[in-house]
């Protein structure tokens, strides 16, 4: 049988492992795997998580819980005969309870009963005891006569549907018996405030870390969270205040928090590795450390995945003695796992390395459990044996459908340009097409993140219908350095452009991309820098911008992130140089643009809010440029792009038409 390029249909006969976990003898690993489940038709098809089981010495790997049914956060049992889970299995139930599953047959059974729900849990080191979080209650519709009255400034978080202040979460403690039931109730340690990120036991089982966001007494934005910890009798210690914390981790000893954040949480910053003291002294928590600081590396990197991969969150885990920490750092395109020193000199060492990005998932002696994905292949699970150095795969979910796909060529380019920076980027370059090719230039997010070596489901779907894909890491994306990351500041827009002139010209000198059939999209920031192009120039033949902040002012003020950011990467506060805020705003400039448009965007988005869009497309229609716009029903900030499938065919066949009439 001949292979074809890739159809939407094959698309979503992608599956991507996401979580995964050691059992405690190293025999075996569960793991979560996020397939799309088919209807009659595909308006009906639905994104689920379930879980399955793969022996670590070979063999196939077995489903675990039901099709159609979500299931994740696999943790096992001390013992390794069973594993707790989340799941809602009770089809009319719309909250997630705790489940526990023994391994040697035998249903699921219902742990927690909480009417509200669980919305994460972490296992004791003992196995007798869980901590978990949840609401106080589920938040009631909204009434005719009942009104909303505000007095904070974080009152909103994308993706949390509503308001914080319906949904603020405490953490709990329950204990369980040997055999999975609850002894006694549930027991809330701390105030309901805020969204609970993350949970981390201490290794001793008496405390608990946890990351607390959008907290009430907050001022800026909801990514700004504290790192907590909290033991048995609810007495909570604050050990980091309002820092955009994520990964938190205990050392071996018990005497210090580790976790991931930029330095003096200035979001254009590549992330690092930090150590705190727990023990508070009289004063308050002590400065924490760096471990990384001086590495020139994103920990953990920060990659767009233009897929249902992009849930899968990583981890930090240490080596056995305690010495160092395993985490994804981020070196240009590669999602690498470097080994970081805890102690003495920093130093940081890449223990899996490629043309790939790779995630920690979990660590049993000497052996490391992650995921790894790269362009032309989606996340599978790998285990590796840190002493030997020998990895190999668990698992092939893809490959029977993938052989059935002529993919495209994979083409790495790297250009100097004007501004004296070395931009790395990639080509998929459709097969069976003549150069030079139909091209689009697809902009990622952020803007301090990257694209890499991920496989991005809607980039293969534009070259399976004939085009050539472009898209690389201008400055201000992450991997290239703290200098690189931050080159934008007071500038969106400008050294980008510069950037991607010099791309695009290298790449039709080549003759692979025609010069008067280019498309530009993207999303979020993204969406900002397809719509600034457009008013720059009119080499592109048409644009879907996505999601975009188009308007300085307005996102300032209406945008869940907007003080924080918007602030940080203007320079300042909009009275304060109200002249950048308007120049580098894509509105700006809008009555310029002669590109055909297609604006898309989420009616639900609180990251980059709908009003975005709907300035854009007023100053494009009122000037005469050809311009659509696409509202998308139940759709936050990036929803598109890993969210239910009939939002996702209906955003690329529209983005394909689109192309398709222009390009």
């Amino acid at each position: 049988m001949k292979k074809q390029p890739l159809t939407q249909d094959q698309v979503f006969e992608s599956t991507h492992v996401l979580q995964g976990v050691l059992s405690p003898d190293v025999r075996t690993a569960v793991y979560e795997l996020s397939e799309t489940i088919r209807g009659k038709d595909p308006g009906e098809d639905r994104q689920c998580v379930s879980l399955w089981q793969v022996s670590t010495t070979g063999g196939r790997a077995r489903r675990l819980t039901s099709r159609g049914v979500d299931a994740t956060s696999p943790q096992f049992t001390a013992d390794g005969k069973a594993v707790f889970f989340l799941s809602a299995r009770d089809a009319s139930s719309k909250v997630q309870q705790v489940h526990r599953l023994p391994l040697d047959g035998g249903e699921a059974q219902q742990v927690t009963e909480l009417e509200q729900g669980v919305t994460m849990f972490a296992l004791s080191p003992d196995g007798r005891s869980f901590a978990f979080a949840a609401m106080e209650e589920l938040p009631q519709p909204l009434g005719p006569d009942q009104h909303v009255r505000i007095d904070r400034l974080n009152y909103r978080f994308d993706p949390v549907p509503g308001y914080i202040q319906d949904v603020s979460q405490a953490v709990y403690v329950a204990r369980v018996s040997a055999g999975g039931r609850l002894v006694g109730k549930p027991k809330a340690l701390t105030e309901h405030d805020g969204i609970v990120s993350a949970l981390a036991w201490s290794p001793d089982g008496e405390e608990i870390a946890f990351v607390r966001n959008v907290k009430k007494a907050s001022s800026v934005f909801g990514m700004l969270g504290d790192l907590c910890v909290v033991d048995r009798a609810g007495k909570t210690d604050t050990l980091v205040s309002e820092g955009l914390v994520q990964m938190p981790f205990w050392t071996r000893d018990g005497k210090m928090l580790g976790y991931c954040a930029p330095p003096n949480n200035d979001l254009s910053r590549q992330g690092q590795l930090w150590l705190t003291p727990r023990k508070v002294g009289k004063k308050g928590a002590s400065d924490p450390e760096s471990r990384s600081a001086d590495l020139g590396v994103p920990v953990p990197g920060f990659f767009q995945m233009n897929s249902p991969s992009a849930r899968s969150a990583g981890s930090v885990k240490l080596s056995d003695d305690g010495s160092r920490a395993y985490v994804m750092a981020g070196a240009g395109g590669e999602g690498r796992i470097v080994e970081i020193a805890l102690s003495g000199t920093e130093r940081c060492d890449a223990v899996v390395s490629g043309q790939r990005i790779c995630r920690v998932l979990d660590r049993v002696g000497q052996q490391l459990l992650f995921n790894a994905q790269d362009c032309l292949t989606p996340s599978e699970l790998f285990l590796l044996d840190l002493e030997t150095g020998e990895e190999k795969a668990l698992t092939s979910h893809n490959e029977t459908w993938q052989s059935k796909v002529s993919w495209p060529k994979v083409e790495r380019v790297s250009v100097p340009t004007p501004g004296g920076a070395e931009i790395e980027g990639w080509v998929l370059v459709p097969t069976g097409k003549r150069r030079p090719h139909k091209t689009i230039l697809y902009i990622h997010g952020g803007p301090h993140a990257a694209f890499g070596c991920s496989f991005n489901e809607d980039m293969h779907e534009l070259a399976g219908a004939g085009y050539a894909v472009v898209f690389a890491n201008p400055r201000g994306s992450v991997g290239y350095g703290d200098d690189f990351a931050s080159a934008i500041l007071g500038c969106w827009g400008k050294p980008e452009q510069e950037d991607f002139d010099a791309l695009l010209d290298e790449l039709v000198e080549r003759k692979l991309v025609h010069p008067r059939k280019i498309g530009v999209t993207g999303v979020s920031g993204g969406g900002h820098l397809s719509a600034w192009l457009i008013g720059q120039t009119d080499r592109f033949a048409a644009a879907v911008p996505e999601q975009g902040v188009y308007n300085m002012f307005s996102m300032y003020g209406v945008s869940d992130a907007g003080p924080a950011l918007i602030s940080l990467e203007m320079g300042g506060a909009p009275h304060e140089c109200p002249e950048t805020y308007w120049e580098l705003s894509p509105v700006a400039h809008a009555h310029k643009c002669t590109t055909p448009t297609l604006l898309i965007q989420g009616e639900q988005d609180i990251r980059c809010p709908m009003e975005q869009a709907e300035q854009l497309f007023a100053v494009l229609k009122l000037n005469g440029c050809e311009v659509e716009f696409l509202r998308l029903q139940n759709c936050n900030h990036g929803l598109e792009l890993m969210g239910p499938p009939p939002l996702r065919r209906y955003r690329m066949d529209a983005m394909k038409e689109w192309f398709a009439r222009y390009v």
